[in-house]
């Protein structure tokens, strides 16, 4: 690995792991650097202080991979921290009858610019940055060959980083990917489309938001705001709710969402579905709700 020198005032965000490097806190930039490239730390007497990859694209030079001085970055480092990463989640996620949770979270498992999404059997992935780009291959390689999906569908478009956008993409990457894919949380089904859905497809970090409203509807009157396609709606019903307007303006997201309401067996009678914007919806009535 090609040595970068933190200058000495800057090596405390290292230290105390903070997982970027910025241009201002090295010494000096080697010509010919690659986006990607994997670089070791050190300070400005010779020891180690961490492993990353370079990338030219941003102030943010360096990612940090770790904090072992051998560890290679090769197929078998992507291997291993997925399987860390996807070990974790399958300690504490589908326990609770879930299929449906997100894999890889960037720096938060030790591969920065690198989401990756699960969804039943197939997996969503987005490329963060060029460093991480550089990478592709390996990746692709380790969730495969790792978690074994029916496919992979790669949604980068979607978010303009500081680190100089990787090529816009959004198809199949392996496999053919349907329409719309049937997955569990806390044993409740839902149908997402994670090719033209929000995020990767639903809002995989509201789960324990929505199951937590279980315990406050029964019998009540939900209104479900910026609904999308009726996660919360799904779950006020679970929870003993009498009924639920969802308000949205994505006429077909809140279809959807009557389908998942549908698909979990309560009376779509009971659900509303109102498309416009919320604060004119709620202007313009004089109603009021139990929740």
């Amino acid at each position: 690995m090609i040595p970068l020198v933190v200058k000495k005032e800057k090596i405390g965000p290292i230290i105390g792991r903070h997982p970027w490097v910025y241009s201002k806190a090295l010494l000096y930039i080697p010509e010919g650097l690659s986006p990607g490239e994997p670089v070791k730390l050190i300070d400005e007497r010779g020891r180690f202080l961490a492993t990353g990859y370079f990338n030219s694209y941003s102030q943010i030079s360096v990612r940090i991979w770790g904090y072992e001085e051998d560890e290679a970055i090769d197929l078998n480092f992507f291997r291993r921290r997925i399987s860390e990463a996807l070990s974790i989640r399958k300690k504490y996620v589908e326990k609770g009858n879930t299929n449906a949770y997100r894999v890889i979270n960037s720096e938060g498992d030790f591969l920065p610019g690198l989401v990756v999404d699960k969804y039943g059997e197939y997996l969503v992935v987005q490329f963060h940055t060029k460093g991480m780009e550089y990478w592709r291959k390996n990746v692709i390689s380790a969730l495969m060959e790792v978690i074994r999906p029916k496919g992979i569908y790669e949604r980068s478009e979607i978010y303009s980083t500081l680190d100089g956008k990787p090529e816009e993409k959004n198809g199949p990457i392996v496999g053919k990917i349907p329409d719309l894919i049937k997955v569990k949380e806390n044993g409740l089904d839902f149908l997402v489309d994670i090719k033209r859905g929000q995020k990767t497809g639903f809002f995989l970090d509201q789960r324990d938001k929505r199951n937590a409203l279980r315990k406050y509807v029964k019998g009540a009157r939900v209104l479900n705001c910026f609904s999308y396609t009726g996660g919360f709606a799904v779950y006020a019903f679970a929870g003993g709710a009498e009924s639920v307007i969802n308000i949205d303006t994505s006429q077909d997201a809140l279809e959807l969402a009557k389908e998942n309401v549908k698909l979990n067996g309560f009376k779509t009678e009971k659900v509303e579905n109102i498309k416009g914007d919320v604060k004119k919806v709620l202007t313009s009535q004089d109603e009021s709700y139990d929740v």
